[in-house]
């Protein structure tokens, strides 16, 4: 049996609002999935810059060094958690 009809049986036991909810999904889902770049467009690849490729050239090289354990240290100044 296929994922969809193994689906489709436990949507035939459901109720229509629960339907309504899975429906809304799908709808998300795909409309995710059109927005993705496909591997037969490789010229919109190269125009989209990912996240971390934008956030390098904002890197301070200087303050990697402090950036260990930063987070740690503001959790336990915010929670006054006394590890140090």
């Amino acid at each position: 049996m296929s994922t969809l009809e193994k689906a489709i049986n436990l949507m035939n036991e459901m109720p229509e609002q629960k339907i309504e909810t899975i429906y809304a999904f799908i709808q998300f889902i795909n409309s995710q999935a059109s927005n993705t770049v496909s591997p037969s467009a490789p010229e919109k690849k190269e125009t989209k810059k990912s996240i971390l490729g934008i956030a390098h050239e904002y890197a301070n090289p200087e303050l990697i060094e402090q950036e260990e354990g930063a987070f740690e240290r503001a959790m336990a100044e915010k929670h006054a958690i006394n590890r140090y």
